[in-house]
C-alpha cells in the first residue's frame, strides 16, 4: 500500500511539473563588465534527463565572437541548475581560461503565455581568475527563425539531438512581427571579458578549394551561359578528438566579374520575415554569417536593385549606408542566396542602425527561397 500511494505521489509530481523544454534567449548581465551580452539556451530530453546548450555572442572592432557551449541541466526544488560542460565551437580571438565553468540558478515564471527564466550565474574560481557572477533573463520563444544558436548546431550536426525540433525543422510562424529595438549597442572594447571561457584545443589544417561552376540561363528565347570560378581557402578547427568540425577563416571568393548578380531572382520565392520601422534619413546595414563560416555568398537587393553583389558572408563585418530621406515608400530588402556553402542553408547576420537605435535580424535563403525585410518610415 505504501509503495502504491509514493509511486502515485511521483506521478502526480511529474505531472505538475511545467515542461521547459525549447528554445530560450534573451540576455546575460555581467556585473564586473557592467555589460549585457545576448544570451541562448536549448534545452532538451533525452532518455528521462534534461541536456542544453547556450551560446553567448558579442562585436569586437567590427569582427563577430561567438562561443557554444554544452550544458548539463537539473531541477532542484523552484530551481533550474544549467552548469557548461565546455565550448563545443567559438572563434574567439584568444584562447578561453582553462578549467573555468558557468554555473546558472534560474526560475520559472509563468504569466499567461509567456515562459520567462530568471536568475543569476556565477564561474567557478581558479588560480588565476576570481569568479565573475551576473544576471540572467530568458524568455523561451516558438519561433525559431531568429535564433543565433540553432543555426550552429544544425551545421555542426547536433540539431537533431534537440527534442524540441520537429520533422520540418526550425518552421516559421505566419505571423511577420514588428521589431522593437534592442538594448542600445554595447561592443566589447577589450578581450579581459572572455578569460573565463573554458579552452578547446584545436589542430588546423589548410584546405584549398577551387572550382568552376557553370549554369545555363534561358531568358527571351535567348540562352546566355555564364561560369562563376571559386577560389578560397579555409582554416579547418577540429575539436579533438575530432568529434566536431568547426570551419573559420574563409577568405572572400572571387568572383568573375562577368556574372550577374542575383540571376534568378524571378523564379525564387521571396519570404517577408520581419517588418521594421525605423526614424532616420539614413540606415547602415552590417552583414555576419550565421552560423559556422562555410561560404555562404549572398546579394542583397533593395527594392529591386542590387546594391551589394556577391557578398561572402564571414565574421568581419559588412557594411552598407542606404539613405531613405527620398523615400516616400517602403523599402525591401531581400537576401539573395548565390551560394549555400558547404552546410546549406544560407544563414546570415543582418544588424540595422537607425540613429541610436539597433535591429538584429538572423536570415535564411537557398536556391529556391530569399529572405526579406521590410522597412516603413515612422509618422512623426
Amino acid at each position: 500500500m505504501f509503495c502504491t500511494v509514493l509511486h502515485l505521489s511521483v506521478q502526480l509530481l511529474a505531472q505538475t511539473q511545467p515542461d521547459i523544454t525549447g528554445l530560450w534567449r534573451g540576455t546575460m548581465y555581467n556585473d564586473t563588465t557592467q555589460r549585457f551580452l545576448k544570451y541562448e539556451i536549448a534545452i532538451s530530453e533525452k532518455n528521462g534527463k534534461l541536456i542544453g546548450y547556450t551560446h553567448t555572442y558579442f562585436i569586437l572592432d567590427d569582427k563577430e565572437y561567438h562561443g557554444v557551449k554544452k550544458t548539463k541541466i537539473k531541477i532542484r526544488g523552484e530551481k533550474i541548475i544549467i552548469e557548461d560542460i565546455g565550448l563545443i565551437a567559438n572563434n574567439y580571438p584568444i584562447s578561453p581560461a582553462k578549467g573555468v565553468h558557468q554555473l546558472d540558478v534560474l526560475t520559472l515564471e509563468i504569466k499567461e503565455d509567456t515562459m520567462t527564466l530568471t536568475g543569476s550565474f556565477s564561474t567557478n574560481q581558479t588560480k588565476l581568475y576570481r569568479s565573475l557572477t551576473g544576471n540572467i533573463i530568458v524568455k523561451r520563444k516558438t519561433n525559431f527563425s531568429q535564433s543565433a544558436l540553432l543555426p550552429h548546431l544544425q551545421e555542426l550536426g547536433l540539431i537533431d539531438e534537440l527534442s524540441f525540433i520537429k520533422e520540418e525543422k526550425m518552421k516559421r510562424t505566419i505571423a511577420i512581427p514588428i521589431l522593437e529595438p534592442v538594448f542600445k549597442e554595447q561592443q566589447i572594447t577589450n578581450t579581459a571579458e572572455i578569460k573565463s571561457i573554458p579552452e578547446v584545443k584545436k589542430q588546423t589544417v589548410i584546405q584549398p578549394i577551387s572550382k568552376l561552376q557553370e549554369r545555363v540561363v534561358v531568358k527571351n528565347n535567348t540562352t546566355i551561359k555564364q561560369a562563376q570560378e571559386v577560389v578560397k581557402v579555409v582554416t579547418i578547427e577540429k575539436t579533438l578528438p575530432g568529434t566536431q568540425t568547426i570551419i573559420t577563416q574563409p577568405e572572400p571568393i572571387k568572383v568573375n566579374v562577368a556574372i550577374k548578380s542575383a540571376i534568378d531572382i524571378e523564379n525564387r520565392a521571396i519570404e517577408t520575415i520581419q517588418s521594421v520601422n525605423y526614424i532616420s534619413d539614413s540606415l547602415v546595414l552590417t552583414l555576419f554569417d550565421n552560423g559556422e563560416i562555410d561560404g555562404d555568398t549572398v546579394s542583397v537587393l533593395m527594392n529591386g536593385a542590387v546594391i551589394m553583389p556577391m557578398v561572402g558572408l564571414s565574421t568581419n563585418a559588412i557594411k552598407k549606408t542606404i539613405y531613405t530621406k527620398d523615400i516616400k515608400d517602403s523599402i525591401k530588402i531581400v537576401m539573395y542566396a548565390e551560394t549555400l556553402g558547404i552546410f546549406p542553408p544560407n544563414t546570415g547576420l543582418l544588424i540595422v542602425n537607425d540613429g541610436t537605435d539597433r535591429y538584429e535580424i538572423r536570415f535564411s535563403g537557398d536556391l529556391k527561397k530569399n529572405a526579406a525585410i521590410v522597412f516603413r518610415k515612422k509618422n512623426n
